[in-house]
């Protein structure tokens, strides 16, 4: 029988988490006609500042399908799909790159700016509604336990899954 410990009931909890934010996420991003995972991929190319990805990752030019398969972990060819929806929907646009032609990037055409902006107010309704009963000090701690336990695992993907 499976004992009951601490971390793998931490696990349980944050797939929970994870897994009901992505519901409302689908909830909120249907309502504009595109998935998560393509609102996501829009925020990452609007560079939102709360994405750790960025903090971890200094960019200064538009990102490329690789980039974005990275920061989202999801493979190659999952991206490219994400990318070829939005393109065929006229939220994103590529761009050659300056140095090597050959490199495609990304960017946000003016829908899909604005369709960030229509998202926003319910983003922003939802986290402040989540985070209603955690004060100041419990937001930092949260935020600081969370930020911790997303290295570690980063850290021991590269050394151990990712050879």
């Amino acid at each position: 029988m499976i004992e009951k410990n601490d971390s793998a009931k931490t696990i349980w909890h944050i797939l929970e988490i994870a897994d009901l934010l992505k519901k409302y996420g689908e909830y909120i991003s249907s309502q504009e006609g595109i998935t998560t995972q393509q609102w996501l991929l829009l925020l990452h190319l609007a560079g939102d500042p709360n994405i750790p990805y960025f903090e971890r990752e200094q960019h200064f030019k538009p990102l490329m399908a690789s980039e974005l398969a990275e920061a989202l972990s999801v493979s190659r060819p999952n991206v490219t799909n994400l990318i070829n929806s939005l393109l065929k929907k006229k939220l994103v646009k590529q761009i050659e790159d300056d140095i090597d032609r050959r490199k495609k990037r990304l960017q946000l055409t003016k829908k899909g700016l604005n369709l960030l902006k229509k998202l926003e107010p319910g983003r922003k309704l939802f986290n402040e509604n989540l985070f209603a009963d955690f004060n100041q000090k419990e937001r930092k701690n949260l935020l600081k336990s969370l930020d911790h336990l997303s290295t570690t695992l980063l850290e021991h993907f590269k050394e151990n899954v990712q050879k």
